[in-house]
């Protein structure tokens, strides 16, 4: 069981960017028992950006959007753990309004990320794009490539390639206001079900590279890359080794 000033101990050994953001992917369980739990780790990233920081939490909801078509800003779980789960539930949480890529925001700068309401997921008023515009730092727990650094995604959107689409969806919408609307939204999805996401290859290159580094926390091993350095160099990998990112299934009849 590793103490609270272990666990912040360890994160301050990461090197932040100027703008103090932080977006985390986690497992918890990869940290090997905290003394307080989940939510220790989420005061102990919030201690760690200090008071001019902001911590972003993944609250993505697949099913919610894309396949019952409702979503209720305040009321629809995330799917990404229980440090997402928690960190959306305190008091002083507000999350932001896309109904797939849906993020926790805690800390300094939660008006400018709550204020990003691009219909596309990645689009140039998405939290993908602010983020990137102030170059936060990429965090993730414990996981493997191909359950983090979302931000891969946006940059394959502004880069462009051809396994992926832009894909519309409509449902009924609750925001702040609690008003339920009909309101379409969209997500950069795979052209088709042949292609399987598979970052690995892409991802090791930039860990070779030294462009993600990692450090351990804990029992867990944490990656991270900022923004800026993560899209300049993953738009080479997208323009040309594609199949860097991507797999294409076998067709069989």
């Amino acid at each position: 069981m590793y103490s609270y000033q272990e666990i912040l101990t360890g994160f301050r050994q990461i090197p932040l960017t100027d703008s103090r953001i932080i977006l985390v992917h986690s497992s918890y369980k990869s940290l090997g028992g905290v003394d307080g739990g989940a939510e220790a780790v989420i005061d102990a990233l919030l201690e760690w950006v200090g008071s001019d920081g902001t911590v972003l939490l993944p609250n993505f909801n697949f099913q919610s959007w894309t396949e019952t078509h409702y979503f209720d800003v305040r009321e629809t779980l995330s799917q990404m753990g229980i440090i997402g789960e928690l960190g959306r539930l305190r008091p002083q949480a507000v999350r932001t309004p896309h109904p797939i890529y849906s993020f926790t925001v805690l800390g300094k700068r939660q008006k400018e990320f709550v204020a990003c309401d691009d219909v596309e997921s990645y689009g140039p008023n998405s939290v993908f794009a602010l983020f990137h515009k102030l170059n936060g730092l990429n965090v993730s727990i414990g996981l493997d490539w191909n359950s983090t650094f979302s931000m891969i995604h946006y940059v394959e959107y502004n880069v462009g390639c051809d396994h992926r689409r832009v894909k519309n969806f409509s449902g009924i919408y609750v925001g702040y206001d609690n008003e339920p609307k009909i309101k379409t939204y969209s997500m950069f999805v795979r052209k088709d079900s042949r292609v399987i996401t598979d970052v690995v290859a892409g991802s090791d290159e930039l860990f070779n590279a030294g462009i993600i580094k990692a450090l351990s926390v804990g029992d867990s091993t944490v990656h991270y890359c900022p923004a800026v350095d993560y899209f300049d160099n993953l738009s080479v990998i997208v323009r040309e080794h594609p199949e860097k990112l991507h797999k294409i299934k076998a067709t069989s009849f």
